[in-house]
Formats: structure tokens, sequence, C-alpha cells
């Protein structure tokens, strides 16, 4: 008896620190035979959540502890990835309706709630570890992404983790090269977001930005420099959201969230009398243009840059 408790107790500490799951091996580690691990499941302390895979019952049901069980029930080399991956790394695309997780081979039946890609080509290099759950890198992810997302999620996918540092294009380069090898269908739309940035290119301040940006490419104008800095001769005036240097038309997001207050006011008018003394245009695009679709916005943008078009 003093057996049992000493390994429920391991088995209690390890559970709470894995989101009250355990495997059958983590029990027969503790001291507990197949056939005391039977008696538990049969007297309803234990709830079977796959083969070899438990909950203590009256913990409750996480979603990160049911990712991590369907990592354990998927076997050696079954990670969290796609739109579980995006949540542990709080990308966009990210979802907790349901469980995803890539695997070598699933040979287990339809479970509500999982979903399972399979694929032999999952390098050690994909993977990492979030909160104590094996996934998919940022880079990974972002490839996958780009097989279950269309261009303009998995963009602002992109743009959020270049952003937080997260990765780099270095990386998201070889990832493509090396995973389109095998045919997997993420990477045309990660190798086409990666070939429209311009060299040294920042990423945008956020996802509003990353739309705007979006709203600007679908009005068929030229991709702007984002988070571009404007001087007048040797004095910085700041950065803008984004521009066309050599029209000097600057573009930016006016965010009542970002924008509020008498002195933020006076320092954005101040600003603005700034670029316009520099000869530069400032365009103002709020959040109604976005809802709206941007199509006013992008055609004063469009006027601008046609009554602004360099002379030669």
């Amino acid at each position: 008896m003093n057996v049992d408790m000493d390994a429920d107790s391991i088995l209690a500490a390890h559970a709470e620190a894995h989101y009250g799951v355990f495997r059958g091996r983590h029990a027969r580690m503790a001291g507990l035979s197949d056939w005391e691990i039977g008696r538990r499941i049969s007297g309803e302390r234990w709830c079977a959540m796959y083969r070899d895979v438990y909950r203590v019952s009256g913990a409750p049901e996480t979603w990160k502890g049911n990712l991590l069980a369907a990592c354990w029930a998927g076997g050696f080399r079954a990670v969290g990835s796609h739109g579980s991956a995006a949540e542990l790394h709080e990308l966009p695309g990210r979802q907790r309706s349901v469980v995803e997780i890539t695997c070598p081979r699933w040979r287990r039946t339809h479970v509500n709630g999982l979903v399972v890609h399979e694929t032999k080509a999952l390098d050690p290099v994909d993977v990492t570890v979030v909160d104590r759950i094996a996934v998919t890198t940022v880079a990974r992810t972002l490839f996958d992404l780009g097989g279950i997302y269309r261009k303009g999620m998995v963009e602002l996918a992109l743009e959020n983790a270049l952003r937080r540092g997260l990765v780099t294009e270095v990386e998201l380069v070889l990832t493509v090269k090396r995973l389109s090898r095998s045919g997997r269908s993420g990477g045309p739309i990660l190798r086409e977001l990666l070939a429209a940035r311009a060299p040294k290119q920042r990423p945008t301040e956020s996802e509003v930005e990353t739309r705007l940006l979006q709203a600007i490419r679908r009005h068929g104008l030229p991709a702007p420099i984002a988070q571009h800095e404007v001087w007048d001769g040797f004095r910085k005036l700041g950065r803008v959201d984004f521009a066309y240097p050599d029209a000097r038309v600057a573009i930016e997001y006016d965010s009542d969230e970002f924008h509020s207050g008498r002195a933020p006011t006076r320092r954005d008018r101040a600003r603005r009398h700034e670029l316009i003394a520099a000869s530069w245009l400032p365009i103002d695009v709020g959040p109604t243009d976005l809802r709206s679709g941007g199509t006013l916005a992008c055609a004063a943008i469009a006027q601008a840059l046609r009554d602004r078009r360099p002379t030669t």
C-alpha cells in the first residue's frame, strides 16, 4: 500500500506539471504494474484518453493537455503542428477548436476534435518545445500554414514572426528549399511571400499594418517600403508606416487606440507639418478605410503617385 501511495504521489506530481495527463510508461516507471494500472482505470481514478495515455480524474480538461496527450499517442516524433503550433507560438492562424499534430504515421481510429497530418519529412531541426509540448518550429509552422491557409493569413503570421524576432528570412528560405523537395504543399505560398519582400525590408509593426499593405497590393499599387525613415537633410523627421520615397508619399495607419488624447494629437500634427515642409505628402488611413476594403484610401494613394511621379 505504501508503494502504491508513493507511485500515485509521483504520478500526481508528474501530471500536475503536464496539464493533468501522463502515459502508461510513466506509471510503470513509478512502480505500478499493468494490473494496478487497470485497477485505477476501472475504479475511475484515471480517464483513458488514448491507448496508454491518461488524465487524472478530476483534473480540468485543457487544450494544452489534449494536445500533449495526442502527441504522446502519436508515438515517436509526433508533434503539435499547423494551427496548434501557431497557437503555441502565438501567431495569426492560431486556433483551439481542434488539436492538430504531425507524425510519421497514425494507426488509430478517428477521434473527434483531432486532426492528424502524416509525413516522413519531419527532421529534428523542425522540432522545438513550447510549454513542455513538442511542436514544430516557427519556420516549419509558417511553411505548414502555407498548405492550409490563403496567402493573406500566412503573410499575417510571417510578418508577426519576423516582427517578434522568432525567425529570420534566411531560416525561412532554407526551410522552404529543404522541404519543397519532399513535395509538401506549403512551399509555394511562403516562397512567394519571401520573394516579394524587398532586401532588408523591415516587418510591419502590427497586423492592421499588414492588412493595409495587402489592401494596397490588392488594388494594383506597387508595394511601398514598410517602416521607412524620413530625413530632411541630416535631420531625421521620424519613421512612417509605409512610404514611396521617390514620390515622397508617406502612408500612416491612424488608429484612435494609439492616437487618443490632446498631447499625441499635437505630436502627430507637428510631425505632419514637418513632413509637408520637407515636401512629403502624408496620407492617413484609418480603421474605417480597411473595413471598407481600402478602396478610397488606395485611390488617394494612386492619385498622389500620379501627381508626384518623378520627372526625368
